[in-house]
């Protein structure tokens, strides 16, 4: 079995035909078997202590022999159950045969065994089985819950946590986290084997998928030989993500990948914010704001983070910061772990309501585990208490001649559609009321402008000449007022028709040799024709334009400039990839158009096969 596992995640190199082509000499399909294996200390150090600390004690195990049962050695609680149940309630015998059932005590009256804490004559603790000695629901720490060998569901066998050889150690089934359900095993390779983890399996023959069973493992019944990516994913107990990344070659004859281990990302466990809070957890998306402390900061204030990040691998771990999206100047000061970054507020941070100091973490496995970009992240916002919010910004109403039209309240984008049409050498004047700081840009543009170099133009008051433009059937003019354009700002379309009762072409498909285009696998190197289908209202003549269009790199995209609307073709290598289109302009002789030159246009998917 050829196995190699590759870091960053590898990519298949697949060769690629047109869209819709498929390969027709299927593979030999194989079972694969594997488990998903996790290293032991991925996993909440007092979690797997509670499970180890039952080493060394004898018990006769549920599900075998393994152990000389003894009585005395599970009076560990004494008479600590006693004041839990009634006395009257003691040594009860529930089925009327004689022998107690529940709530069983020694000579002395010290409860141990069938212990029914809520009298509904079904015993929760320390149960005695059909064989001698204690066997489900083991409360070991005496604190009224089990802590091994748990029965959920009261049929005498245990569900989770059962100590097979009875050294008092959970071996499989082990519920770590308490939700009454398996998460992982122990295995002989210092690891820990993950049930109910999904893995995936892509590869050129497509996408498979499968979930571990209890003991970690997994089997894909019928998969094709060839080159896949393995990965599955889950969630540690501290709430950053196990995962894994595997490239294997799947070959015929063999049936088994073995195991492959999981990876766990750094988390966060300190943050110290400006020495006024210190928060300790686990986090891989860590968020802060000074309202949680209730304090404000002015300009000239210094704030600082102090981040703590711990890798399970102990692998190096770089950090980037930066304070309201701007990379810092200040220094990052780094020591075994711990992050150190500081800001002075200035003057310009203060026009905003907030400072944000951000912070990326990640180590040098070329993985990005929290969101493909970085493995952690830390926000801590600071209040600024001389902040003074700005007049808002916002369009009112938009008059185009004798039109009035008023613009929703908080919306920042009105579209106007002016019912009043335009001669062709037409002009109407357009007047935008904006409430709003007097510092603000307001911009006008025109689309499909004849003259495309031309200075913006300014100010919210435009005479519109519609001679300036190509004669269209709608006019389009765009308006545009802001204080920061990525930040604040209001957007108006304006839509003017054309005074004229003239119609567009319409595109209405593509033939290839007859037969309709998306239906059509083309050969490389040869020769097809390519037609054009069409509606014209106005029986004018019509001019076709072809171009090529989809993934392919040609930097030579005309198949033909505007003309007739049959023209010939020859598919070359360059047309045979997974998405290669033919895109068809047309437009009428009227000189009249929808967009800049042309009426209509429309895009067909093509399959090219080499």
């Amino acid at each position: 079995m050829k196995k190699a596992i590759l870091f960053p995640l590898a990519v298949s190199v697949l060769s690629a035909c047109g869209g819709g082509s498929s390969d027709g000499n299927q593979a030999q399909e194989i079972q694969v078997l594997g488990t998903v294996v996790a290293d032991a200390y991925l996993f909440d150090d007092e979690a797997l202590n509670r499970v180890n600390s039952r080493r060394g004690t004898s018990y006769s195990a549920e599900n075998g022999e393994q152990g000389e049962a003894d009585l005395a050695t599970w009076h560990v609680c004494g008479a600590a159950y006693n004041s839990l149940v009634e006395p009257n309630l003691y040594n009860q015998d529930v089925d009327k045969d004689g022998v107690a059932d529940t709530n069983l005590t020694d000579d002395e009256g010290n409860l141990y065994y069938n212990i029914d804490l809520n009298g509904d004559k079904v015993a929760e603790l320390n149960l005695l089985t059909q064989r001698e000695g204690i066997y489900l629901n083991v409360d070991m720490s005496c604190d009224a819950k089990a802590d091994i060998n748990i029965d959920n569901n009261f049929d005498g066998i245990s569900d989770l946590n059962i100590d097979v050889d009875g050294d008092m150690k959970a071996d499989r089934l082990i519920d770590i986290d308490g939700d009454g359900k398996p998460d992982f095993s122990y295995t002989d390779s210092d690891g820990v084997s993950l049930a109910g983890v999904t893995v995936q399996i892509e590869g050129k023959y497509g996408s498979f998928e499968t979930v571990t069973d209890d003991n970690g493992q997994f089997s894909f019944e019928r998969i094709p030989t060839g080159s896949y990516t393995l990965k599955a994913d889950d969630v540690a107990l501290d709430g950053s993500n196990i995962w894994t990344r595997t490239q294997v070659e799947i070959e015929e004859f063999d049936d088994s990948i073995g195991a492959f281990r999981m990876h766990q990302d750094p988390v966060i466990t300190k943050v110290n914010v400006n020495n006024e809070q210190t928060l300790k957890g686990f986090w891989q998306d860590f968020s802060w704001y000074s309202s949680d402390i209730e304090t404000e900061y002015a300009i000239g204030d210094t704030v600082s983070v102090e981040i703590t990040v711990e890798d399970p691998n102990q692998r190096p771990v770089t950090a980037k910061f930066t304070a309201d999206l701007e990379l810092g100047t200040e220094e990052i000061i780094e020591a075994d772990g711990v992050f150190k970054y500081q800001h002075q507020i200035t003057e310009k941070d203060a026009e905003e309501y907030m400072v944000s100091i951000m912070a990326e973490l990640s180590n040098d496995d070329g993985f990005f585990g929290l969101n493909g970009m970085t493995d952690v992240q830390l926000g801590a916002q600071f209040m600024m208490a001389d902040y003074v919010e700005s007049e808002e910004l916002e369009v009112e109403t938009v008059t185009v001649g004798d039109e009035v039209f008023n613009n929703p309240p908080d919306s920042t984008y009105m579209l106007v559609e002016v019912q009043q049409p335009i001669a062709i050498d037409g002009s109407v004047q357009i007047d935008v009321e904006v409430t709003g700081p007097a510092e603000r840009i307001a911009e006008f543009y025109v689309v499909g402008r004849k003259d495309l170099i031309v200075d913006v133009l300014k100010g919210d008051s435009y005479l519109f000449d519609a001679s300036i433009a190509h004669p269209q059937y709608v006019y389009e003019i765009q308006y545009i007022t802001y204080l920061d354009y990525l930040d604040e700002r209001e957007e108006v379309v304006i839509k003017i028709p054309l005074d004229t009762e003239r119609k567009p072409a319409i595109v209405d498909g593509l033939m290839i040799d007859g037969v309709v285009a998306t239906d059509v696998m083309a050969r490389v190197g040869e020769t097809y024709q390519l037609k054009a289908l069409y509606t014209d209202p106005q029986d004018d003549v019509v001019q076709c334009r072809f171009e090529k269009a989809g993934n392919h790199s040609a930097s030579d995209y005309l198949i033909s400039d505007w003309g007739v609307c049959e023209v010939d073709y020859t598919f070359k290598a360059e047309d045979a990839v997974d998405q290669f289109n033919i895109r068809v302009n047309i437009r009428n002789s009227d000189g009249i158009v929808v967009w800049q030159d042309y009426d209509d246009l429309k895009t067909y998917d093509v399959s090219v096969t080499k």
